[in-house]
């Protein structure tokens, strides 16, 4: 036995020495730069996607700042039909600013106020729920918060190869989270959103593609299909959420209460 073992030591030793490494998995450098990314507090992203259904293609686009540690985002998102719609992601809420084109209407139901407000978690167990853009990358989910689903990433993440993304050198891996150990799968006032994601999905898992470079996420995206609902047509979303600069951006600020009308009361049940 001695015989077998010391040789295999001396390797380990010599390897040792000439600082040779055992190499990283994909999975083990996308969850490192997800933390690194969450770390670095709110950054400035821009999002952009599209929805298509029934032979129509609805486009979004957009701006903002997103802070994953706090869970919060500031995005300007151009909507098509109604303009630039100015959402703000705090406290488990969604805030809204009414653009013209909306002011008839929902202006009446807000009592001149200048800004909505709906429960996120209430939004999503509603009809109006839709996992459209389950990352973030739409106007009822909120990006900060849902870029913590991430952490549940399976552990058969592979590298795609190096690709160019907003002028930066990155990688391109793959993979799939595990909506069963998202965080708060097993919460009592986040179950039902993430249930009914996985009813519309028709399944548990959600495929991603990430782009690392030095050490940080970059960029996240999806392309999601959900099947038809009755007797409605199915949907194909592809969503996309860039880094453009990874942290240093001003901390995300709720607008003033008095200028906020709360219709969370409005929403329908799921």
């Amino acid at each position: 036995m001695t015989r077998r073992v010391l040789p295999v030591l001396l390797l380990v030793a010599l390897l040792a020495g000439c600082g040779t490494s055992l190499p990283v998995s994909p999975a083990t450098v996308v969850r490192a730069a997800i933390v690194a990314t969450a770390a670095a507090g709110p950054s400035r992203v821009t999002v952009e996607g599209r929805t298509a259904v029934a032979g129509q293609e609805i486009p979004l686009q957009g701006s903002g700042v997103v802070d994953p540690r706090a869970q919060a985002a500031d995005l300007t998102l151009q909507v098509p039909s109604l303009g630039a719609v100015r959402v703000v992601f705090a406290g488990g809420r969604l805030d809204a600013q009414l653009p013209p084109a909306a002011s008839g209407l929902i202006g009446l139901v807000a009592g001149g106020k200048p800004w909505v407000s709906v429960d996120v978690d209430r939004l999503a167990r509603s009809s109006y729920g839709a996992p459209l853009g389950a990352l973030g990358v739409g106007t009822s989910q909120n990006p900060a918060r849902q870029l913590a689903w991430l952490d549940a990433i399976r552990d058969d993440v592979r590298e795609v190869g190096p690709e160019q993304v907003a002028g930066r050198d990155a990688t391109h891996y793959a993979g799939v989270v595990d909506l069963d150990r998202v965080p708060g799968a097993q919460d009592p006032s986040t179950k039902p959103a993430v249930d009914l994601l996985k009813s519309q999905l028709r399944s548990s898992t959600l495929p991603v593609d990430l782009w690392v470079a030095d050490g940080r996420l970059i960029k996240v995206a999806q392309t999601v299909t959900v099947p038809a609902q009755g007797t409605g047509a199915p949907s194909t979303t592809t969503t996309g959420l860039t880094f453009t600069e990874v942290g240093g951006a001003p901390e995300v600020v709720p607008p003033p209460a008095d200028q906020v009308a709360d219709l969370s009361g409005l929403l329908p049940a799921g």
